[in-house]
Protein backbone atom coordinates (compact mmCIF):
# COMPACT_ATOMS: atom_id res chain seq x y z
CA UNK A 1 0.00 0.00 0.00
CA UNK A 2 1.11 3.44 -0.68
CA UNK A 3 0.18 6.26 1.87
CA UNK A 4 0.53 9.82 0.43
CA UNK A 5 0.05 12.49 2.13
CA UNK A 6 -0.16 16.30 3.02
CA UNK A 7 2.22 17.44 5.41
CA UNK A 8 1.14 20.97 6.47
CA UNK A 9 -2.34 21.07 8.63
CA UNK A 10 -2.57 17.33 7.68
CA UNK A 11 0.30 15.09 9.51
CA UNK A 12 2.09 18.17 10.74
CA UNK A 13 1.05 21.43 12.56
CA UNK A 14 2.63 24.60 13.31
CA UNK A 15 2.75 25.98 17.11
CA UNK A 16 -0.76 27.56 16.83
CA UNK A 17 -2.04 24.60 16.86
CA UNK A 18 -0.47 23.49 20.38
CA UNK A 19 -2.72 26.09 22.10
CA UNK A 20 -5.69 23.34 21.87
CA UNK A 21 -3.60 20.47 22.72
CA UNK A 22 -2.69 20.05 26.28
CA UNK A 23 -0.71 16.85 25.54
CA UNK A 24 3.23 15.85 24.89
CA UNK A 25 4.26 17.30 21.27
CA UNK A 26 6.99 16.53 19.44
CA UNK A 27 8.87 18.88 17.48
CA UNK A 28 9.48 17.69 14.16
CA UNK A 29 10.69 20.90 12.33
CA UNK A 30 12.40 22.92 14.56
CA UNK A 31 14.80 26.20 13.86
CA UNK A 32 13.53 29.62 12.46
CA UNK A 33 10.09 27.50 11.52
CA UNK A 34 8.88 25.05 14.12
CA UNK A 35 6.45 22.49 13.02
CA UNK A 36 4.96 19.61 15.36
CA UNK A 37 2.98 15.98 16.10
CA UNK A 38 1.97 14.15 18.91
CA UNK A 39 3.98 11.93 20.47
CA UNK A 40 2.46 8.72 19.32
CA UNK A 41 1.63 10.23 15.88
CA UNK A 42 5.41 10.01 15.41
CA UNK A 43 5.14 6.59 16.61
CA UNK A 44 2.57 5.68 14.03
CA UNK A 45 4.51 7.20 11.12
CA UNK A 46 7.88 5.12 12.15
CA UNK A 47 6.02 1.98 12.34
CA UNK A 48 3.88 2.77 8.64
CA UNK A 49 7.30 4.20 7.10
CA UNK A 50 8.86 0.67 7.52
CA UNK A 51 6.05 -0.76 6.39
CA UNK A 52 4.65 0.24 3.47
CA UNK A 53 5.82 2.90 1.41
CA UNK A 54 4.96 6.71 2.57
CA UNK A 55 4.88 9.48 0.60
CA UNK A 56 5.05 13.05 1.64
CA UNK A 57 3.07 15.18 -0.37
CA UNK A 58 3.82 18.87 0.25
CA UNK A 59 3.09 22.66 -1.64
CA UNK A 60 6.43 23.30 0.05
CA UNK A 61 9.48 23.81 -2.33
CA UNK A 62 12.13 21.59 -2.24
CA UNK A 63 14.47 23.80 0.21
CA UNK A 64 11.32 24.35 2.52
CA UNK A 65 10.78 20.21 2.56
CA UNK A 66 14.43 19.18 3.35
CA UNK A 67 13.96 21.65 6.63
CA UNK A 68 11.55 19.21 8.15
CA UNK A 69 14.80 17.28 10.15
CA UNK A 70 12.64 14.19 10.96
CA UNK A 71 12.01 13.15 7.45
CA UNK A 72 15.85 13.58 7.22
CA UNK A 73 16.57 11.59 10.14
CA UNK A 74 14.36 9.41 11.96
CA UNK A 75 11.49 8.51 9.39
CA UNK A 76 13.27 8.83 5.39
CA UNK A 77 10.96 8.47 2.87
CA UNK A 78 12.44 6.95 -0.48
CA UNK A 79 9.79 9.09 -1.95
CA UNK A 80 8.45 12.65 -1.79
CA UNK A 81 6.14 15.10 -3.91
CA UNK A 82 7.05 18.48 -3.79
CA UNK A 83 6.54 21.91 -5.41
CA UNK A 84 3.05 20.94 -5.61
CA UNK A 85 3.99 17.65 -7.38
CA UNK A 86 6.03 19.63 -9.92
CA UNK A 87 8.87 17.79 -8.51
CA UNK A 88 9.38 14.34 -7.41
CA UNK A 89 12.52 13.16 -4.83
CA UNK A 90 13.92 9.90 -5.34
CA UNK A 91 16.31 9.43 -2.15
CA UNK A 92 16.31 12.88 -1.92
CA UNK A 93 17.42 13.54 -5.94
CA UNK A 94 15.15 15.14 -8.15
CA UNK A 95 13.28 13.06 -11.35
CA UNK A 96 14.63 14.95 -14.15
CA UNK A 97 12.88 13.04 -16.35
CA UNK A 98 9.36 13.69 -14.27
CA UNK A 99 10.39 17.68 -13.88
CA UNK A 100 11.14 17.74 -17.74
CA UNK A 101 7.78 16.42 -18.87
CA UNK A 102 6.19 18.50 -16.29
CA UNK A 103 7.42 21.78 -17.87
CA UNK A 104 6.49 20.47 -21.33
CA UNK A 105 3.10 20.38 -19.99
CA UNK A 106 3.02 23.55 -18.29
CA UNK A 107 4.41 25.53 -21.68
CA UNK A 108 1.73 23.77 -23.40
CA UNK A 109 -1.66 23.76 -21.34
CA UNK A 110 -1.34 26.82 -19.08
CA UNK A 111 -1.16 30.70 -19.55
CA UNK A 112 2.73 31.64 -18.39
CA UNK A 113 3.68 32.42 -15.08
CA UNK A 114 4.22 35.89 -15.67
CA UNK A 115 1.01 36.75 -17.15
CA UNK A 116 -0.48 35.48 -13.96
CA UNK A 117 1.94 37.46 -11.93
CA UNK A 118 0.53 40.46 -13.65
CA UNK A 119 -2.99 40.32 -13.51
CA UNK A 120 -2.04 39.90 -9.64
CA UNK A 121 -0.30 43.17 -9.67
CA UNK A 122 -3.24 44.76 -10.81
CA UNK A 123 -5.56 44.14 -7.55
CA UNK A 124 -4.75 46.61 -4.75
CA UNK A 125 -2.25 44.18 -2.58
CA UNK A 126 -0.49 46.95 -0.59
CA UNK A 127 -2.53 46.56 2.89
CA UNK A 128 -3.18 42.81 2.32
CA UNK A 129 -0.51 40.87 0.67
CA UNK A 130 3.35 40.87 0.75
CA UNK A 131 4.92 40.25 -2.49
CA UNK A 132 4.64 37.40 -4.67
CA UNK A 133 7.64 34.70 -4.83
CA UNK A 134 8.16 32.05 -6.73
CA UNK A 135 8.72 28.55 -6.11
CA UNK A 136 10.79 26.51 -7.57
CA UNK A 137 10.24 28.24 -11.00
CA UNK A 138 6.72 26.47 -11.65
CA UNK A 139 3.95 28.71 -8.72
CA UNK A 140 3.05 31.62 -6.91
CA UNK A 141 2.76 31.99 -2.81
CA UNK A 142 2.29 34.93 -0.76
CA UNK A 143 1.56 35.89 2.92
CA UNK A 144 -1.74 37.69 3.44
CA UNK A 145 -3.59 39.73 6.21
CA UNK A 146 -7.17 37.36 5.03
CA UNK A 147 -9.45 40.24 7.48
CA UNK A 148 -7.89 43.00 4.99
CA UNK A 149 -8.19 40.78 1.96
CA UNK A 150 -10.61 41.88 -1.10
CA UNK A 151 -13.00 38.95 -0.84
CA UNK A 152 -14.71 40.37 -3.42
CA UNK A 153 -12.03 40.87 -5.83
CA UNK A 154 -10.19 37.72 -5.05
CA UNK A 155 -13.39 35.36 -5.93
CA UNK A 156 -13.20 37.44 -9.51
CA UNK A 157 -9.31 37.11 -9.88
CA UNK A 158 -9.70 33.08 -9.10
CA UNK A 159 -12.94 32.98 -11.25
CA UNK A 160 -10.12 34.39 -13.96
CA UNK A 161 -7.41 32.30 -12.72
CA UNK A 162 -9.49 29.08 -13.33
CA UNK A 163 -10.29 29.87 -16.67
CA UNK A 164 -5.83 30.04 -17.27
CA UNK A 165 -6.01 26.43 -15.88
CA UNK A 166 -4.52 27.97 -13.03
CA UNK A 167 -5.65 27.97 -9.49
CA UNK A 168 -5.75 29.77 -6.37
CA UNK A 169 -5.42 28.23 -2.80
CA UNK A 170 -5.31 30.09 0.58
CA UNK A 171 -4.48 27.80 3.48
CA UNK A 172 -3.64 29.90 6.89
CA UNK A 173 -1.57 32.91 5.65
CA UNK A 174 -0.36 32.04 2.80
CA UNK A 175 -2.22 32.40 -0.75
CA UNK A 176 -0.96 30.22 -3.67
CA UNK A 177 -1.49 30.61 -7.54
CA UNK A 178 -0.68 26.94 -9.05
CA UNK A 179 -1.06 25.36 -12.31
CA UNK A 180 -3.83 23.11 -12.18
CA UNK A 181 -1.52 20.68 -14.14
CA UNK A 182 0.65 20.52 -11.35
CA UNK A 183 -0.81 18.10 -8.77
CA UNK A 184 0.48 15.94 -5.93
CA UNK A 185 -1.64 13.23 -7.63
CA UNK A 186 0.10 12.95 -10.74
CA UNK A 187 3.13 12.79 -9.25
CA UNK A 188 1.95 9.91 -7.02
CA UNK A 189 1.03 7.94 -9.85
CA UNK A 190 4.60 8.08 -11.15
CA UNK A 191 5.11 6.26 -8.26
CA UNK A 192 2.69 3.68 -8.17
CA UNK A 193 4.06 3.27 -11.92
CA UNK A 194 7.69 2.34 -10.79
CA UNK A 195 6.41 0.37 -7.36
CA UNK A 196 3.66 -1.29 -9.23
CA UNK A 197 1.40 -0.69 -5.98
CA UNK A 198 -1.87 0.79 -7.20
CA UNK A 199 -3.04 0.34 -3.43
CA UNK A 200 -2.91 4.07 -2.43
CA UNK A 201 -4.20 6.01 0.48
CA UNK A 202 -4.62 9.59 0.11
CA UNK A 203 -5.07 12.47 2.69
CA UNK A 204 -5.03 16.41 2.45
CA UNK A 205 -6.96 19.65 4.09
CA UNK A 206 -6.90 22.45 1.30
CA UNK A 207 -8.20 22.50 -2.42
CA UNK A 208 -5.02 21.27 -3.94
CA UNK A 209 -5.36 18.34 -2.66
CA UNK A 210 -8.91 17.47 -3.90
CA UNK A 211 -6.50 15.57 -6.94
CA UNK A 212 -4.85 13.35 -4.33
CA UNK A 213 -7.84 12.84 -1.99
CA UNK A 214 -10.11 12.09 -4.59
CA UNK A 215 -7.60 10.13 -6.99
CA UNK A 216 -6.65 7.37 -4.18
CA UNK A 217 -8.90 4.59 -3.61
CA UNK A 218 -9.28 5.64 -0.24
CA UNK A 219 -8.52 9.34 1.09
CA UNK A 220 -9.27 11.23 3.99
CA UNK A 221 -9.36 14.97 5.46
CA UNK A 222 -8.54 16.72 8.61
CA UNK A 223 -11.43 17.84 9.86
CA UNK A 224 -10.53 21.40 9.60
CA UNK A 225 -8.98 23.54 6.80
CA UNK A 226 -10.16 24.21 3.11
CA UNK A 227 -11.71 20.78 2.20
CA UNK A 228 -14.01 20.76 5.57
CA UNK A 229 -15.37 23.82 4.99
CA UNK A 230 -16.40 23.06 1.85
CA UNK A 231 -17.54 19.29 1.87
CA UNK A 232 -18.41 18.98 5.78
CA UNK A 233 -21.97 18.45 4.22
CA UNK A 234 -21.26 16.12 1.23
CA UNK A 235 -21.26 12.86 2.39
CA UNK A 236 -19.45 11.31 -0.13
CA UNK A 237 -16.01 13.12 1.55
CA UNK A 238 -14.19 11.66 4.14
CA UNK A 239 -13.70 14.01 7.18
CA UNK A 240 -11.78 12.79 10.83
CA UNK A 241 -13.36 13.31 13.87
CA UNK A 242 -11.04 15.18 15.63
CA UNK A 243 -9.35 18.27 14.27
CA UNK A 244 -5.93 20.47 14.59
CA UNK A 245 -3.30 18.13 15.95
CA UNK A 246 -5.15 15.32 16.41
CA UNK A 247 -6.87 14.95 12.84
CA UNK A 248 -3.19 14.39 12.36
CA UNK A 249 -2.56 11.18 14.65
CA UNK A 250 -6.17 9.93 13.55
CA UNK A 251 -5.72 9.77 10.28
CA UNK A 252 -2.19 8.06 10.82
CA UNK A 253 -3.98 5.72 13.45
CA UNK A 254 -6.58 4.28 10.67
CA UNK A 255 -3.19 3.82 8.07
CA UNK A 256 -1.76 1.90 10.53
CA UNK A 257 -4.95 -0.22 11.16
CA UNK A 258 -4.87 -0.81 7.43
CA UNK A 259 -1.50 -1.66 7.18
CA UNK A 260 -1.86 -4.03 10.24
CA UNK A 261 -4.70 -5.62 8.57
CA UNK A 262 -2.71 -6.19 5.01
CA UNK A 263 -0.19 -7.72 6.54
CA UNK A 264 -1.83 -10.49 8.54
CA UNK A 265 -3.67 -11.05 5.03
CA UNK A 266 -0.08 -11.96 3.47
Amino acid sequence: MIFASDLDRTLIYSEKFLKEFSEEAVAVEYGKYNSYMTKQATELLKEINRKTIFVPCTTRTIEQYQRIQFFQQEVRPKYAVVSNGANLLFDGIIDIEYQKGMARTLVNDCLASEEIRKEFGKLDCANWSQPLRQADGVFYYCIIDREKAPLLDLVSFSEWVIKQNWEMSIQGRKLYLVPRVINKWSAVQRIVEITGDEQVFGAGDSLLDIPLVKGAQRGISPAHGELFEQFASDGDWNFTAASGILAGEEILQLVSELVQLKWKCQ
